[in-house]
């Protein structure tokens, strides 16, 4: 009987010092999570940046005269039709990409009236999780042209994203 005994006092002392280790080596991983939190403290808060799914808007152009909203937002119908015409062509891709203004908005970026080859590349469109969204493009320009255009770049994104700011970067 004694040994029996002796064993259970042995697996208790020897559980009960596995479970000191493991507080202690919770607390010390905690305490280095704050250390680098401490050396960052927006990463901490914010988490890191996450990408955001979108799709190119294809075969539309901005009508002569028209202006895009300050927040480059088009969020209805009525108002898209207003600054965009279709750009239909031949071709199986040559239908303007659909949008469903019910589940779906746009944004659009432009560069203004030039008078070269240019086109506007999309990039990432990036979650900062501080209340904005930011959508990176590239903006690519060739030879002149004898005729001025107004290259634009149009994204389609969820509506879970319209109330969101979006600040376009190239």
């Amino acid at each position: 009987m004694k040994t029996s005994h002796y064993f259970t006092t042995a697996i208790k002392a020897s559980t009960l010092s596995i479970a000191i280790i493991a507080a202690i080596t919770l607390l010390s991983s905690c305490k280095q999570n704050q250390n680098q939190n401490e050396a960052n403290p927006e990463e901490a808060i914010l988490g890191k940046p996450s990408e955001v799914n979108y799709t190119v808007a294809q075969n539309y152009f901005i009508k002569n005269g028209a202006v895009l909203p300050e927040n480059h937002k088009i969020t209805d119908q009525e108002t898209f039709n207003q600054i965009f015409g279709m750009a239909t062509t031949m071709g199986e891709n040559g239908k303007p990409t659909e949008i469903d203004f019910e589940k779906q908005f746009v944004f659009a970026v432009e560069t203004g009236p030039v008078q070269k080859e240019t086109t506007l590349v999309p990039g990432l469109l990036l979650n900062h999780y501080d209340g904005k969204l930011v959508f990176h493009y590239t903006v690519k320009q060739g030879a002149d042209i004898s005729y001025t255009i107004r290259p634009v770049l149009m994204i389609i994104l969820d509506k879970e994203y319209e109330h969101i700011d979006i600040k376009a970067i190239d």
